[in-house]
């Protein structure tokens, strides 16, 4: 079985970050974020802003409401388009988040950011 990473990491937070720079790498994203209920940011690649903003807002505004979203995010002075899905581990849930990029591109990033992220926090 060939490994596919090119980077490895000794930390979570770490793991979940290199797994979401290549989603957004691939997939022509801004920014993508994993984020605890709470909305605060486990890990995240890309645009620093709008992962604080997006996972902050979307944790208190969406993410209580739905378990998926697709959309535009307004924000103080700025807006992003948005894709979350939630997640649960072990009977917490987290959301994971892509802004930008184009809709198909945001779709095909969180079923991988998903996925990764399943696995990383399994562990």
């Amino acid at each position: 079985m060939k490994d596919r990473r090119h980077r490895r990491a000794d930390t979570v937070t770490l793991a979940l970050s290199y797994q979401l720079d290549a989603c957004c790498k691939d997939g022509a994203i801004d920014a993508m974020v994993v984020a605890d209920r709470d909305g605060l940011p486990l890990a995240g690649a890309g645009d620093a802003y709008a992962c604080d903003e997006v996972a902050a807002r979307m944790c208190v505004l969406v993410g209580p409401h739905v378990t998926s979203f697709d959309g535009t995010l307004l924000g103080h002075g700025a807006h992003w388009q948005v894709r979350m899905q939630t997640l649960a581990i072990d009977g917490n849930e987290v959301l994971v988040c892509a802004v930008g990029g184009t809709a198909e591109a945001r779709k095909r990033q969180i079923a991988r950011g998903a996925a990764g992220a399943a696995r990383i926090l399994a562990n």
